[in-house]
C-alpha cells in the first residue's frame, strides 16, 4: 500500500510538472494575459485546449476562460516554485527523469501498436462473432416503478388507495420516500442481478400493468409495478461488429507489443552479476525420467 502510494504521489507531481513546463514553454502569439509580468499568449491557451483529456475538455464545455485562469494559477505556482530555487531540488530532477522515462516507453509501444495495425476483415469479424456467439446475447429487461415506505401499515394504505382506483405515478410522487418518486417512481430498465433480490422475484413474477403485494426489503417496504417487459434476444452481427472489430483490434495491437518486446529481450546482451538475481534453473532430469522419455509411446 505504501508502495502504491508512493507512486501515485509521484505520477501526480510529473503530470504537474510536464502542466507547469507547458505553461512556460510556449512564446510569442497575441498575449492572453500578463502574470508578474509572465506572458500567456492565446497560442498557448489554444494548444493546452486541443492537448486536454476529452473527458475535462467536455466538462470545461470550451470554456476558454476557465482554462485561461487554471494556466494563470499554474504559471504563479511555478514563479514561486522557482522563488524557492526548486529547479535545483534533486527530489524534482528524479520526477522528471522519472516522467521522461515514462513519456518515452509509452511513445515507443504507441508507435508500435499503430504501425501494426491492421484491418480487421468481415470474414474475421464474422468468425469471432460466430465462435463467441453465446456471448453476444441481451438478458431480459424489465422496467419497473415503485412506491417505497417505512412501514408495513403504510404499505398497505397505499395498497387499498391503489386498490380504489388512484393513479401509481401520483401516489407515488405522493407518498414514496424513494428518490425515485420524483419520475413517479419509476426506476428505469434493469436485469437480474442488478437490483435487490427481493424486488426483482417480485417484478418476474409480474404482469405488465399489474402491481404487487407488499415487498419488503433492506430498504422498507415496497409496492412494485411492472410498466415493460423486453425478453432476451440474440444480438445480430450487425449490432455488435464494431465491438468485434475493436476487441480484435486490440488483441492483435497488443500481440504486437508483446512480441516485440519479446524480440528485443532476446537480442539483448543481459548479464546478472548479483546471484540473488538470477532464475533459478529447472531441476535437472532424474535418470528414470530420461529412459520414460526415451520409451516409444502407444
Amino acid at each position: 500500500m505504501v508502495r502504491s502510494f508512493r507512486f501515485q504521489k509521484k505520477a501526480v507531481y510529473a503530470v504537474f510538472a510536464v502542466s507547469l513546463l507547458g505553461v512556460a514553454s510556449g512564446c510569442g502569439g497575441k498575449p492572453a494575459a500578463v502574470v508578474n509580468g509572465q506572458v500567456i499568449t492565446q497560442q498557448q491557451v489554444d494548444d493546452r485546449m486541443a492537448r486536454l483529456n476529452p473527458a475535462y475538455k467536455r466538462a470545461l464545455g470550451g470554456d476558454k476562460r476557465r482554462l485561461l485562469e487554471e494556466m494563470i494559477m499554474e504559471t504563479i505556482l511555478l514563479q514561486e516554485a522557482k522563488r524557492r530555487g526548486l529547479e535545483r531540488d534533486q527530489t524534482v530532477d528524479q520526477l522528471v527523469r522519472e516522467a521522461r522515462r515514462q513519456i518515452l516507453l509509452g511513445r515507443l509501444l504507441e508507435i508500435v501498436r499503430e504501425g501494426q495495425k491492421k484491418e480487421v476483415s468481415d470474414e474475421e469479424i464474422a468468425q469471432a462473432y460466430e465462435a463467441g456467439k453465446e456471448t453476444f446475447v441481451e438478458p431480459e429487461t424489465y422496467r419497473a416503478s415503485h412506491i417505497l415506505v417505512r412501514t408495513q401499515e403504510e404499505a398497505q394504505k397505499v395498497l387499498d388507495r391503489l386498490k380504489a382506483g388512484e393513479s401509481f405515478t401520483k401516489l407515488a410522487e405522493e407518498v414514496s420516500i424513494d428518490p425515485s418518486k420524483a419520475r413517479g417512481g419509476d426506476v428505469g430498465y434493469f436485469s437480474k442481478g442488478q437490483l435487490i433480490p427481493e424486488f426483482e422475484t417480485a417484478v418476474e413474477n409480474l404482469k405488465i400493468g399489474d402491481y404487487s403485494g407488499i415487498v419488503q426489503t433492506q430498504l422498507g417496504y415496497h409496492v412494485i409495478m411492472l410498466t415493460e417487459r423486453k425478453i432476451a434476444r440474440q444480438l445480430p452481427l450487425d449490432e455488435v461488429k464494431d465491438q468485434i472489430q475493436r476487441q480484435m483490434t486490440s488483441r492483435q495491437q497488443q500481440r504486437a507489443v508483446e512480441e516485440f518486446i519479446q524480440q528485443l529481450r532476446a537480442k539483448a546482451q543481459v548479464q546478472i552479476k548479483d546471484p540473488s538475481f538470477a532464475m533459478p534453473q529447472q531441476p535437472a532430469s532424474t535418470p528414470r525420467a530420461q529412459q520414460d522419455a526415451a520409451q516409444p509411446t502407444s
